[in-house]
């Protein structure tokens, strides 16, 4: 039995199984905000775009899913792992986002590079990677020892 081959179907399964999670969630969201929109019809007041941002939130869309399949922390890891070197928040965002076709002057990028800057928190929470003095002030990142 190889193990290795049957560990990465499991993985594969789960995938597949989160992957429609994701959707049955978008579609639960897109009959609550039908529901929200008959509310309105019987109380003005209603406002459903309030509710659906706490959705938002609290679902943890990030970027709109864009890295819904993947476990985030683990993406960081392999790109500290593949940078050889110690490298910074900005550049370590830089290169999580290529890995997802986004350009270095794409808007989102801010919003990739906070969530990578909170990922790297906890990381190094977790002793999973280590932040280092580099040159002036910046901070490098690089897997724990």
């Amino acid at each position: 039995m190889d193990v290795v081959r049957e560990l990465r179907r499991k993985q594969d399964d789960l995938k597949a199984d989160r992957k429609a999670l994701v959707e049955q969630i978008a579609e639960i969201d897109r009959k609550i905000a039908a529901v929200d929109a008959v509310i309105q019809i019987y109380e003005p007041g209603h406002s459903p775009r309030k509710a659906a941002a706490q959705r938002g939130r609290k679902g943890g869309q990030f970027l709109g899913g864009l890295f819904a399949e993947d476990n985030f922390s683990a993406r960081i890891l392999n790109t500290l792992r593949l940078a050889q070197t110690p490298i910074s928040t900005h550049e370590c965002a830089i290169r999580v986002a290529q890995q997802k076709d986004i350009a270095e002057d794409d808007p989102r990028m801010s919003e990739i590079a906070g969530r990578v800057s909170i990922q790297l928190s906890g990381l190094a929470k977790r002793n999973r990677v280590e932040q280092i003095k580099g040159d002036g002030r910046a901070y490098l990142w690089r897997v724990a020892a």
